[in-house]
C-alpha cells in the first residue's frame, strides 16, 4: 500500500516568514478567521486509526473516502493588504511546525469576477510530487480538500458537503478559468492546484482497485472522513486513517544514549554503538519514554558512512514483526513532535484490531445498503460536479446542496518466552494488546526505563538539565573503533 519509489518534497516552497512583527500578525489574523483566542497553533484537523470499530460507523454515518497521499500537510492562507498601488494577494504555506512561507507567483481570484482577489481565506490540503510514468518529470502539487474559511466566512461549523463544494465551486474553478484565460500564468506559478477526488465510502472497491493504480505520487493508505460533521481541529474522531495493519507507523522523537566511557563513568563513550531511544510526546506533560528500537551493526555503519544525524530527530517507525523491534521508516523533518500519546495508542490498537483490504472491500456492500437505507432526500454527496456558476448572499448554502451525485461505484506480541515480560511502568496508560489470529502486532514497550540503564544521554550527563547538545554520527568515530567497541 505504502508507496515508497515515489519521492516526497523535501521542503516547503516559498519564503519563510522569520519576522517576529510579520509572523505575529499572521498568526493573529488566522486565529481570528478560525475564531480562536489569540495565536494556536497549526488549526488543521488530525484522523484517528482505523479499527474494527470503524466499520460499523461506517454503516451507521455518512462518510466520504480517498487515498491518503504520501506528501506534506500545509494548510493555505490567503489575505489581501492595501498598498500605495491598490491591493496586493499574499498567500501562505502554513506546515504543521506552525512556519510560514510566502508564496509567489500565484493568484486566486473571486468567483464572480476574475479581476477581483480572494481574500481572508484558508484552505487545507497537501503538497505531493506527481512524476509522470513516461517522462520522469517531477510535478509539485497542492491537492485541496477542505476549505474552513472563505471571505471571511468561517465555515468550520458546516458539514463536509458543504465545505468541498464551496472548495471546489469558489476557490478551485475560478483559478482554473484564470489560467484559461491567461494560460501564461502556468508557467510562472511554482506549484500546481488541484482538487482532491471523494468517493462515497462505499466506493472502496474503485479507490483501492481503480485510483490508486493510477496514482502518480506516493499513497499511505485512505482516508475517511465525515460527510455531515463540522470541521475540527486538532484529532477528529471522525476522520479515519486507513492502512494495512503491518503498514501502521508512529511518530516519535529519537535519542541516541551512549553508555560510559570504562575508565571515566561520567562521559559518555561516543566510539560505541548507542541505545535508539524512543521517546513519546505527552504534551503538557513533556515526553515520556516509550520502547527502544534494535539496528543492526551493519544499518548503524552505513547511516554513520553517511554522516546522517540521528539524534533529537523524529522519525516514522513501523513494528518488524521478523525481528521483534521496531524500525525506521523515515525521517519526519516536517513535524516538530512525534504523535501524541493517545495518537500513539490508538495505532497501537489499529495494528492490534486492524482491518485488511479484502475485508475492508467486502464490508463495503453493507455500507452501501445502509447508506441507502438512511433518511433518502439528505444529500451528503461530494459537490461540485455539473453545478453552474454559484449563486449569491443568502442563497449560497441552498447551492451545495443542490449538486449531481458522482459514480461510485501476526501471532502473539513475541513468543511464549517473551510473553513473561513485566508489565509496563505505570506512567504509560496501556500496553499493545496480543495480535489478532493471523498477524504480529509489537509487544509491550520494553520495561526498562532510560533512568535505570547505566548509560548518558547525548553530550553528557542526564542529569544536565537543558545542557543536552546534539552530536552528529560524525563526531561518534571511526568505522573501525566503533565496530571494536560494540
Amino acid at each position: 500500500m505504502v508507496s515508497p519509489n515515489f519521492p516526497v518534497p523535501e521542503r516547503i516552497p516559498g519564503q519563510l516568514i522569520s519576522d517576529h512583527q510579520h509572523l505575529y500578525f499572521l498568526k493573529q489574523h488566522l486565529a481570528t478567521l478560525c475564531g480562536l483566542r489569540g495565536a494556536q497553533k497549526f488549526p488543521g484537523s488530525q484522523p484517528v486509526s482505523f479499527t474494527q470499530k470503524s466499520l460499523e460507523l461506517l454503516e451507521t454515518e455518512d462518510f466520504w473516502v480517498c487515498e491518503k497521499s504520501d506528501g506534506v500537510r500545509v494548510m493555505v492562507l490567503i489575505v489581501v493588504k492595501g498598498t500605495a498601488q491598490g491591493p496586493v494577494q499574499e498567500v501562505y504555506f502554513i506546515d504543521r511546525k506552525d512556519e510560514f512561507f510566502l508564496i509567489e507567483n500565484i493568484t486566486f481570484p473571486h468567483f464572480e469576477n476574475p479581476n477581483r482577489l480572494l481574500k481572508d481565506t484558508i484552505l487545507d490540503g497537501e503538497l505531493v510530487i506527481d512524476v509522470d510514468p513516461k517522462t520522469g518529470h517531477q510535478q509539485l502539487r497542492f491537492l485541496a480538500f477542505d476549505c474552513i474559511v472563505w471571505e471571511a466566512n468561517n465555515l468550520m461549523m458546516r458539514p463536509l458537503m458543504n465545505r468541498y463544494g464551496r472548495l471546489k465551486d469558489w476557490v478551485i474553478a475560478p483559478l482554473k478559468r484564470l489560467i484559461g484565460i491567461q494560460p501564461q500564468l502556468r508557467d510562472k506559478m511554482p506549484f500546481d492546484v488541484q482538487l482532491k477526488t471523494m468517493e462515497l465510502a462505499y466506493g472502496i472497491d474503485k479507490v483501492l482497485h481503480y485510483d490508486l493504480p493510477k496514482l502518480t505520487h506516493g499513497n499511505d493508505g485512505l482516508i475517511f472522513t465525515s460527510a455531515t460533521a463540522p470541521y475540527r481541529i486538532g484529532t477528529d474522531p471522525k476522520i479515519l486513517k486507513w492502512k494495512p495493519p503491518s503498514e501502521n507507523s508512529i511518530d516519535f522523537r529519537l535519542e541516541l544514549r551512549f553508555p560510559p566511557l570504562p575508565d571515566d563513568p561520567t562521559e559518555a563513550d561516543f566510539y560505541a554503538k548507542p541505545l535508539f531511544v524512543l521517546m513519546m510526546n505527552c504534551g503538557k506533560e513533556g515526553e515520556q519514554f516509550f520502547d527502544t528500537l534494535e539496528m543492526t551493526d551493519e544499518e548503524w555503519i552505513e547511516r554513520k558512512e553517511r554522516r546522517e544525524q540521528l539524534d533529537n530527530r523524529v522519525v516514522e517507525v513501523v513494528w518488524d514483526a521478523s525481528r521483534n523491534t521496531w524500525k525506521i521508516l523515515r525521517f519526519r523533518d516536517d513535524k516538530k513532535n512525534g504523535n501524541y500519546r493517545a495518537v500513539v495508542f490508538s495505532i497501537l490498537d489499529s495494528i492490534r484490531d486492524g482491518v485488511e483490504a479484502p475485508e475492508l472491500s467486502k464490508r463495503s456492500v453493507r455500507i452501501r445498503k445502509a447508506w441507502k437505507a438512511r433518511a433518502q432526500g439528505q444529500s451528503s454527496t461530494p459537490q461540485g460536479s455539473g453545478s453552474k456558476s454559484p449563486p449569491r448572499g443568502q442563497q449560497q448554502q441552498d447551492h451545495n446542496n443542490n449538486h449531481s451525485k458522482p459514480s461510485a461505484s501476526k501471532s502473539s506480541p513475541r513468543n511464549s518466552k517473551a510473553s513473561q515480560s513485566k508489565s509496563p511502568p505505570h506512567s504509560r496508560q496501556s500496553a499493545p494488546p496480543p495480535a489478532a489470529s493471523g498477524g504480529s502486532a509489537p509487544p509491550p514497550p520494553k520495561v526498562v526505563a532510560p533512568s535505570t540503564v547505566p548509560i548518558q544521554i547525548v553530550g553528557g550527563n542526564p542529569r544536565t538539565k537543558g545542557k543536552k547538545k546534539k552530536i552528529t554520527l560524525a563526531q561518534v568515530g571511526s568505522v573501525a573503533a566503533t565496530m571494536k567497541r560494540i
